[in-house]
């Protein structure tokens, strides 16, 4: 992968650029499906509440997902040692999930628009998607990182190489943000 680029027109913002290698342009479109289909999977399975859908109150998920990869996109959200009080965990997660999951497939779905279904090699998001293109990277990142794979020593080694490239692809698009 060659680093990201800023490039600045006269008449429009900025647009951030760089070219994949065939593989990664592969790897990152299916890393991306993978985890949006995690996430739409856990959406659908939503539990309905007809009272909610009436008053137009959100509700969802009461419970963390059991799978370690989806439960580290979306954890509880109360930390260990906070003051706990019976059921407020499950409240802001019914209240709260749904709109984080759809935020999250949103920024994946940025990522698949860029690469595209032609298997073009270059990249190239207007400065309004880098955002979305970061939190999905961190997203596939978080997933990849917390998943378990099947192999033993040398699927690990994959991973922690998919990991390490995936934070590549954030810092230099980070830097090429901030102009450095």
């Amino acid at each position: 992968m060659q680093p990201w680029k800023r490039r600045k027109a006269l008449m429009r913002s900025a647009r951030y650029t760089c070219v994949l290698e065939p593989m990664e342009r592969e790897v990152l479109g299916n890393l991306s499906a993978v985890v949006l289909e995690a996430l739409i999977h856990r959406a659908q399975d939503a539990p309905k509440d007809p009272l909610a859908e009436l008053t137009g109150i959100p509700s969802g998920h009461k419970e963390a997902p059991r799978d370690p990869a989806l439960a580290r996109l979306l954890p509880d959200f109360q930390q260990e040692g906070d003051e706990e009080y019976d059921g407020d965990n499950s409240l802001l997660r019914s209240l709260h999930e749904n709109d984080i999951t759809r935020q999250k497939i949103a920024n994946l779905q940025v990522i698949n628009s860029a690469l595209g279904p032609d298997g073009g090699v270059a990249v190239s998001i207007p400065e309004e998607e880098a955002h979305a293109w970061l939190a999905g990277l961190n997203d596939i990142r978080l997933y990849l990182a917390s998943g378990e794979l099947k192999g033993g020593e040398a699927a690990e080694e994959d991973r922690e190489n998919l990991v390490q490239w995936l934070a590549y692809n954030q810092e230099s698009l980070l830097e090429a943000m901030m102009g450095s």
